[in-house]
């Protein structure tokens, strides 16, 4: 009996001083989409964020079709030299860490994967169009062996998915050593890791998180707004549209307000495109078929200078950034574009050729037709007030009584000849 009591006062104890203790915190960042200058500025500032609130963990949900060398070579670098492991867990099912997400999960502290996701296809593609040298794949290759070796996993397969761009389910990329674990969801991932020895480049360290508080920071406003910008897509519409309002505020005015909307977009554009690797080639073409097509307004061509700008346009569009996954340009935006630039154009070349064929009218000559107030009576000569100022009026019609309504008929020197009503 007192040998009970005992145990029951220790067990008690026990959980007393387990209840105690603080929570270990765990700081989650979900992502899903691209990897480029948005999400490099989003888990660089949530890594920061937990080592500055002394984190026992980060895990990044990540789920991405790949994205810019630049860009996951910075992420890569954030989480190998965070103070605290960094966990990469490619969930929910159905995701995949392809191409540069396939690396980002090599360079973890901890590859998980949910059931039903995928790794690999991380054959690099060259910038600028084009077959890939060897250099940039054996450079490629190199750095994915580094980091499976940093971690001590299998770094034969991660070679053969630079090279041969082989991919591999999350069952498969366990049983070859490629990642650590599988978890279905999150909670079921913290329970695995906690009191799992991980091993890091300043030694190994045992994750101790049986009681976790999960932390999840989202991306904010700015980083929502940068990765808005940089979408390929995005940034195309709004240089287009922003060329194009120009273009038809400087042949067409409209009290600069287009003009002004236009310079607007073209500002986001800009800054979209400045995070994103632009091709010159097609970047020139772009812009020779805009002015082309804008040449149409002042040299009469036929539409041979549109054809010609439509075909550069169009190509332009194609070439303007390389294909890397998840930075292309929609076909649909493109066709759409063009032919909005096209229809656009066209009315615009319309309204200056018939403007040419009218007739000048300046100075007082354009008031004819306008409405206005008889000052004084007419008969047939006083004082009307046509467009805010006084004038000498002929009343054709005499008398016109002072206060009533007149049109200008004709202008003589300075004299209007007017009739009664308006």
């Amino acid at each position: 009996m007192r040998f009970s009591l005992l145990g029951t006062a220790l067990f008690a104890a026990l959980a007393l001083l387990a209840s105690a203790l603080p929570a270990q915190e765990v700081v989650v960042l979900p992502y899903a989409g691209p990897i480029g200058p948005a999400s490099t500025e989003y888990l660089t500032r949530g890594i920061a964020g937990a080592a500055a609130r002394n984190a026992s963990a980060v895990v990044i949900e990540l789920d991405t079709p790949g994205g810019l060398d630049s860009s996951m070579r910075e992420i890569i670098q954030r989480e190998m030299n965070a103070p605290m492991p960094v966990i990469v867990f490619v969930a929910p099912g159905g995701a995949r860490a392809a191409s540069a997400g396939c690396l980002i999960l090599l360079g973890a502290d901890v590859a998980a994967m949910a059931p039903g996701t995928n790794i690999g296809a991380a054959h690099p593609i060259y910038s600028m169009g084009g077959t890939v040298s060897e250099k940039i794949v054996n450079d490629a290759a190199a750095y994915a062996r580094s980091l499976a070796a940093a971690h001590k996993r299998n770094s034969e397969w991660p070679e053969r998915a630079v090279r041969e761009s082989v991919s591999a389910t999350a069952a498969e990329a366990l049983s070859l050593g490629v990642i650590d674990l599988t978890a279905n969801d999150l909670p079921d991932l913290l329970a695995k890791l906690n009191g799992r020895v991980i091993h890091r480049s300043g030694g190994d360290v045992t994750l101790a998180i049986s009681r976790p508080q999960i932390a999840t920071v989202e991306m904010d406003m700015r980083e929502k707004l940068l990765g808005a910008l940089t979408d390929p897509t995005v940034a195309y519409i709004f240089l287009l549209l922003g060329a194009l309002a120009i273009v038809v505020e400087v042949f067409a005015p409209h009290g600069f307000v287009t003009g002004t909307l236009g310079f607007v977009a073209v500002v986001l554009a800009m800054v979209g495109l400045a995070n994103l690797p632009v091709q010159i080639s097609g970047a020139a073409l772009l812009l020779l078929g805009m002015v082309l097509i804008g040449l149409e307004l002042k040299i009469t061509s036929h539409g041979a200078l549109t054809l010609l700008g439509l075909v550069a346009f169009v190509v332009g569009s194609i070439l303007l950034l390389p294909r890397v996954p998840g930075y292309r340009i929609s076909p649909f935006a493109i066709g759409a574009v063009t032919l909005l630039w096209a229809f656009m154009l066209g009315v615009t070349v319309r309204l200056v050729l018939r403007s040419r064929h009218q007739p000048v009218i300046t100075g007082v000559e354009r008031i004819a037709g306008h409405a206005g107030v008889a000052k004084t009576d007419l008969s047939p000569r006083g004082v009307v007030l046509v467009n805010g100022e006084d004038w000498e009026g002929l009343a054709d019609a005499p008398p016109i009584a002072r206060g009533e309504r007149v049109t200008v008929v004709s202008v003589e020197g300075l004299t209007l000849h007017v009739r009664k009503g308006s």
